[in-house]
């Protein structure tokens, strides 16, 4: 399963892509969403983006709707970020997130955050 890290932070990519090594996923990051439209532009295919709410250029809310107008995406969107308000996951939910996990996160909270996407799916 390959899967895209969508964080401003290198130390937050870093972080989750060694968690999502340690549990058999392959992984990419991409800075910001504005990298990451024009990385599935380019015709990059993942199984699940993890997706950042604040970053610059392009923040997580744009992004879902950027790739929502384009048609850029069919796959699953986990935003993980430290917005916890009732507000803030309406809105990620509103525009097209799978889910929301709240950071910092542990390695067992995003294998099963990851596994529940998947389970709903099905």
């Amino acid at each position: 399963m390959k899967i895209l890290i969508v964080d401003d932070s290198s130390l937050i990519q870093k972080m989750v892509s060694g968690m999502l090594v340690d549990l058999g996923y392959e992984c990419e990051s991409a800075e910001n969403g504005r990298v990451a439209v024009d990385m599935l532009a380019e015709g990059n295919l993942y199984d699940l983006i993890l997706l950042d709410w604040n970053m610059p250029e392009l923040n997580g809310p744009g992004f879902l709707d950027e790739i929502k107008a384009k048609g850029l995406n069919k796959s699953p969107v986990v935003m993980m970020t430290t917005e916890n308000s009732m507000d803030h996951i309406q809105t990620a939910l509103g525009k097209g997130a799978s889910e929301y996990i709240m950071k910092p996160f542990t390695p067992d909270i995003l294998d099963e955050k990851i596994k529940y996407v998947f389970e709903s799916a099905a």
